[in-house]
């Protein structure tokens, strides 16, 4: 464990020359100020902005994920063709402090992105139906249902560089609007692009609804099983496939 800390240390440290922190930070800002001026003379109602918003949110992360792995890959293989990660007593360890890192940054984002909106819409348009608290659940939800696309991308951008990562976000953000659609019903469940989106979009329906029970026919329960399975099947897989791995890389 004091290991792991060291390589977490390690890593911070090497975010000075990574545009990790802009990218993670410029982006939920950029957004917050669009929708927030765009919802300020629309004719919606104060949930379906909300919902909305969230949507897009959910859509967008799969192309950041595939950004910000990518970066944190390429950086490693640029500084010495990951020889500090492969030289490692034991070889894991560096690898999961990356990611976990890569994480860490990416629950930031998602959080700022969620509870400034919120802040906004509540404190500055004056109509959220919704409190802060709301938003950092929301925010949460979307993180949780996305740590699968992490491992994904991290392996991608390890194996094939940082244009395949970055070309399958963007992909899975083209599938998960899609999905969200009636072409999305029964089958979301399936994709993980589609977690998030889904996973939120029923949050804001039925966080503040007087129904007793959400619908069987929603696919909750089965998403939610799907997701964690998924989820820790590909952390294992990963692993696995991390402690045989001889640092091979296409920057292309």
């Amino acid at each position: 464990m004091i290991s792991f800390f060291r390589y977490l240390k390690s890593d911070v440290l090497k975010l000075r020359r990574q545009p990790l922190l802009l990218v993670q930070l410029f982006v939920p800002l950029l957004g917050i100020a669009i929708f927030l001026a765009y919802y300020s003379f629309t004719p919606y109602s104060p949930i379906s902005k909300v919902d909305g918003y969230l949507q897009v949110l959910a859509v967008v992360l799969p192309t950041m994920i595939g950004i910000v792995c990518s970066i944190a890959v390429e950086q490693e293989a640029v500084a010495g063709n990951f020889q500090q990660l492969l030289i490692s007593p034991v070889k894991l360890l560096p690898f999961m402090s990356k990611l976990s890192l890569l994480m860490i940054l990416g629950f930031g984002s998602v959080l700022l992105a969620s509870r400034g909106f919120g802040a906004g819409f509540l404190y500055l348009l004056k109509e959220s139906p919704y409190d802060m608290e709301f938003f950092v659940l929301a925010a949460c939800i979307l993180f949780m249902s996305s740590i699968f696309l992490y491992f994904l991308h991290f392996f991608i951008s390890l194996r094939f560089g940082k244009g395949a990562s970055i070309g399958l976000g963007i992909v899975e953000s083209l599938l998960s609007a899609l999905l969200l659609t009636g072409l999305g019903e029964k089958n979301w469940i399936f994709f993980p692009s589609a977690w998030a989106a889904r996973f939120v979009t029923i949050w804001v329906q039925y966080s503040v609804s007087s129904v007793d029970a959400i619908p069987e026919a929603i696919q909750l329960d089965s998403g939610i099983r799907y997701c964690v399975v998924g989820t820790l099947a590909i952390m294992v897989l990963l692993g696995l496939w991390i402690c045989h791995w001889e640092g091979q890389h296409s920057l292309d």
